[in-house]
């Protein structure tokens, strides 16, 4: 990844708080043929140490090749268009700020109980009201195997205007502010037809 100094992120802290925010991003595999695949993470931190935990469906190609495997993570955090016009100089560009986490780590398959345990804490996690039965969970681990992934490191890139003055990330901001129409899922599924506001 392309990383000037002033947009590169390792702050702990910083890396946690995102990571808790965002947690939908792709996960890479490169053996022998380049693999992706989107999925949502559960991130678990013990004492400064990075697990990411996820599962994929078994009839995932990828699967086969995860296994003790070095694999990335890329999260990708919020973005937005910036007007060039916005800094008051003519001469100024247009860009895209955006924030992003990529982490590298070895990936492990887990077993059916185990990847059973991982569904209930997904799904705990997201619908912590959702009551399902042992026969449909049973059912939904055959379908799917669960993956830990021990992260040995990770980067954050904040491309947030901070090549700029503090007078022009003011500006950035301002702009930002009043321009910005953050889409969410079901304003997607609305424009595409698939879903009606009530």
């Amino acid at each position: 990844m392309y990383l000037p100094k002033h947009f590169q992120n390792q702050e702990i802290d910083q890396i946690r708080a995102f990571l808790q925010q965002n947690y939908f991003g792709l996960l890479l595999s490169n053996s022998p043929d380049l693999f992706y695949t989107p999925l949502p993470f559960l991130f678990d931190w013990h004492e400064g140490q990075l697990t990411a935990h996820c599962h994929i469906a078994r009839h995932n190609p990828q699967l086969k090749q995860l296994n003790e495997q070095q694999v990335q993570i890329v999260i990708m955090g919020p973005h937005a268009f910036v007007a060039g016009d916005c800094y008051g100089d003519e001469q100024a560009v247009s860009t895209w700020n955006y924030s992003l986490v990529e982490l590298k780590g070895t990936a492990y398959t887990l077993n059916t109980e185990q990847t059973l345990a991982l569904a209930r804490r997904q799904e705990s996690f997201s619908a912590p009201d959702m009551q399902q039965s042992a026969d449909c969970q049973q059912k939904l681990v055959n379908g799917i195997c669960g993956v830990q992934i021990d992260i040995s490191s990770w980067l954050g890139k904040m491309k947030l205007s901070q090549n700029k003055s503090a007078a022009q990330r003011q500006k950035v901001g301002d702009y930002l502010q009043s321009a910005e129409q953050p889409k969410s899922v079901w304003q997607l599924m609305q424009q595409l037809g698939l879903y009606q506001s009530s």
